[in-house]
């Protein structure tokens, strides 16, 4: 896969929940059946700014923790969903996130604060790949303004040309 210079990506921090390893779990399910669908909760992002990534290629990074190392994979994904997906495939925790340990704790699906994603992919990223990433709006190296924010989505883009 090829990924032009200059082309739009999204960038999400993740957590891994629980004893679960978010990116293995996810992996998992896209051997299995081919894709899995990804749930960012919290504040909405963009419509318009994800439609036109979509049609850029669909290319997502997704970072870990700094406390994990600060890895990030690339990952492409072809659907995006602001209702709950009609076949979910998705990790099994995510029942726990969905419905709650106890009913207590279920999400309310009633409000927005939900968007789904569906990957086809995730790859690890060479660390000097990842060097490669800037912020859309200022053109500032990645690697330099993530640590210096706790935003959990970044609109970048790639100064390179990458082959993953």
């Amino acid at each position: 896969m090829t990924i032009a210079a200059g082309t739009e990506i999204i960038l999400f921090r993740y957590s891994n929940y629980g004893n679960y390893s978010f990116i293995q779990e996810h992996r998992s399910v896209i051997e299995r059946i081919g894709y899995v669908w990804m749930l960012k909760i919290g504040k909405k992002s963009s419509v318009e700014k994800i439609t036109t990534i979509k049609e850029s290629g669909g290319w997502m990074v997704l970072r870990s923790p700094k406390s994990e190392g600060g890895i990030s994979y690339i990952a492409s994904f072809s659907e995006f969903s602001e209702t709950f997906p009609d076949e979910l495939r998705c990790p099994e925790y995510y029942e726990e996130i969905i419905h709650g340990v106890n009913d207590d704790e279920a999400i309310n699906f009633t409000k927005p604060t939900f968007q789904w994603f569906k990957l086809n992919s995730i790859v690890r990223l060479d660390e000097n790949m990842s060097k490669n990433f800037v912020v859309s709006k200022t053109g500032k190296s990645v690697d330099e303004v993530i640590d210096t924010t706790r935003t959990a989505v970044m609109y970048i883009k790639n100064v390179k040309k990458m082959t993953i």
